[in-house]
């Protein structure tokens, strides 16, 4: 016989979970949940996303009676992490399995307000917008077996895809240029939408967020090999510090409003579309104002007819033809195409 479930939705307060957590009748670590393994990036970003009020995956709960006490457990089934880092944070000493992974402090790349305080140091409006944090919670039936959140949970996660690169990095990341390169790719959505870039689907996979990122690349260090590795070591190697992050992002914006003031919707209609190919626009309008060469309307026009050429395979350049026709995500073929535009460009 198929169970019908009967699953309670319904929200709780941190300050509900904390005062559950002092009077033992929370349960962080059942036998089927994972150890704590976040880092203290990790705690220290999310605990910037509760502050911030942003919303946060659901939390499950599985209630069960203590026979001894007469009282009422929960235990997490889902969101060990979460909760726990938000005890240790708010108050370690109601953790009696605490140890050194459990002290940290927000670091200043994630929120400047509470970098490097304790709890203790934030004051009475900082701490009650921790406190009052709503989180969203489904609370399974008493009767639940260990086996049968385990069938849950699978089935939950058989329609799922597996993770891309981009969604990999977001899970393992948490420091400067991740922060920068999601701001900057959310901050342009409309952009995203509206040039074509990108469909729904894409966006929802992060893919215009790794798009982002190879664009801040080409700001730091010029057109480069477009691999998955090399963009990981951008995310590593700027994880704790992003070296002229302001200038860097200053000049992306400056270059992203000059797209969009002199060539606008005709980007939707053109080769630079492509998303390869928008990346060559990008460095081009950034080669054309480090040349000093203003970008006019007439120039923009220019750019889109021979971006025609390059769409028709019109009489192109051998070498420029070769690169079209080969892996353009390779250094030599992106600079074959860039050098041919910027030579038509800066006529």
């Amino acid at each position: 016989m198929i169970r019908e479930w009967d699953i309670k939705h319904t929200t709780f307060s941190f300050a509900d979970f904390l005062s559950w957590q002092k009077a033992a009748a929370l349960e962080l670590s059942p036998s089927f949940q994972r150890r704590s393994v976040w880092t203290k990036a990790q705690k220290s970003y999310f605990i910037d996303t509760v502050y911030r009020g942003l919303p946060v995956p659901i939390i499950f709960l599985r209630e069960r009676t203590d026979v001894e006490t007469l009282s009422t457990v929960r235990e997490v089934v889902d969101g060990q992490q979460r909760l726990r880092t938000l005890l240790a944070y708010v108050d370690v000493d109601c953790l009696s399995d605490r140890g050194e992974r459990d002290y940290f402090t927000v670091q200043k790349k994630h929120n400047t307000d509470l970098s490097g305080k304790f709890f203790a140091d934030l004051n009475a409006h900082q701490k009650k917008r921790i406190l009052s944090y709503q989180f969203s919670v489904h609370v399974l039936p008493t009767d639940t077996s260990d086996s049968e959140v385990l069938s849950i949970f699978a089935r939950m996660n058989s329609t799922g895809s597996k993770l891309n690169d981009q969604e990999l990095r977001n899970a393992e990341y948490f420091g400067a240029f991740k922060i920068a390169s999601y701001d900057l790719a959310h901050s342009n959505l409309n952009r995203w939408r509206e040039w074509k870039l990108f469909s729904e689907i894409e966006i929802a996979r992060m893919k215009e967020v790794e798009f982002t990122s190879s664009l801040l690349i080409t700001l730091i260090d010029g057109l480069f090999e477009r691999t998955q590795a090399n963009i990981e070591k951008y995310y590593k190697n700027y994880d704790d510090d992003f070296p002229r992050q302001d200038e860097v992002e200053k000049r992306f914006h400056s270059v992203m409003h000059s797209i969009e003031s002199n060539f606008g919707e005709n980007v939707a209609t053109s080769v630079y579309s492509n998303s390869s190919m928008f990346l060559q626009l990008f460095h081009l309008v950034r080669r054309l104002e480090d040349a000093d060469i203003p970008l006019s309307k007439a120039r923009a026009r220019a750019i889109i007819n021979v971006g025609e050429r390059i769409q028709n395979r019109n009489n192109l350049p051998e070498n420029v033809s070769v690169a079209l026709a080969s892996r353009f995500n390779r250094l030599s073929n992106q600079k074959s195409v860039s050098d041919f535009l910027f030579q038509h460009a800066a006529i």
